[in-house]
């Protein structure tokens, strides 16, 4: 059934997850493939995901790809993956991107209330629900610019780890650009230590979470996630600026 805004945003019904199923697994490796051959990507440290029945996970977003190197990490488990409400409720493509595990972010303040109301039966049947906290996607950047902080208030409402996962770009053998260069980046997807929000956030005389802790959780995470690309020498040449949004699907 296609999504509409207020409606949940996780279908845990028994027949929409063996449609998930059949879906994610017949269209993942085709697009995996795909992914390999244009970024020859990489992954590093993904026993880390192991060690955790329940994280937010949360990636830098360099690529239009990104979902599927990210469903990637912890194949063959799947893993929810956030996205804007608007590219869910276009027809067809939203129900599709769905059955792949994407989980629209509701238009409005209360938007991460609403899916934080939905993790119960997120974590029931996966382990893992990834953000992409920057909100926008960077084209081969290697500066991570600053997190929103829905993912990390829902990480500390519900006292589970933040697992940083990052991508670092890499120029290959021969200069970018030129004759037998690459004109695309090769990447590697870091798993990083996970982080836990009790580290950093703080409640107020009511007992509420502080808004100003889980900015500074927030901003934590991605020092941690920048320390990484830097440490890496992750390379800036194929930076390509802000990715447009696709008119009439994404661009609300």
């Amino acid at each position: 059934m296609p999504y509409k805004h207020g409606r949940p945003v996780i279908d845990s019904s028994l027949p929409f997850r063996l449609a998930t199923a059949w879906t994610f697994n017949l269209v993942f490796p085709i697009a995996q493939t795909i992914n390999l051959m244009q970024h020859s990507t990489r992954y590093k440290h993904r026993w880390k995901l192991l060690r955790y029945r329940r994280a937010i996970t949360v990636s830098n977003h360099t690529t239009f790809l990104d979902p599927v190197k990210i469903a990637g990490a912890p194949y063959p488990r799947l893993i929810y993956q956030t996205m804007l409400e608007a590219t869910v409720e276009f027809p067809f493509l939203g129900t599709f991107t769905r059955l792949l595990g994407g989980v629209p972010i509701p238009r409005g303040k209360t938007g991460y209330r609403k899916i934080l109301e939905s993790c119960a039966a997120a974590f029931k049947h996966r382990r893992y629900l990834h953000f992409y906290p920057e909100g926008e996607c960077f084209l081969y950047s290697q500066e991570i610019r600053e997190f929103k902080p829905g993912a990390f208030r829902i990480a500390a409402e519900l006292d589970i780890p933040v697992i940083p996962l990052v991508t670092v770009f890499s120029e290959g053998l021969f200069k970018p650009w030129s004759f037998p260069g690459r004109s695309v980046p090769k990447e590697t997807l870091v798993i990083l230590d996970a982080v836990h929000p009790s580290q950093y956030t703080r409640r107020d005389k009511s007992g509420d979470i502080t808004a100003e802790s889980v900015k500074e959780f927030a901003e934590a995470v991605r020092q941690v996630m920048q320390k990484e690309i830097n440490a890496r020498g992750g390379s800036t040449a194929f930076y390509r600026g802000r990715m447009k949004r696709i008119k009439g699907l994404n661009d609300r």
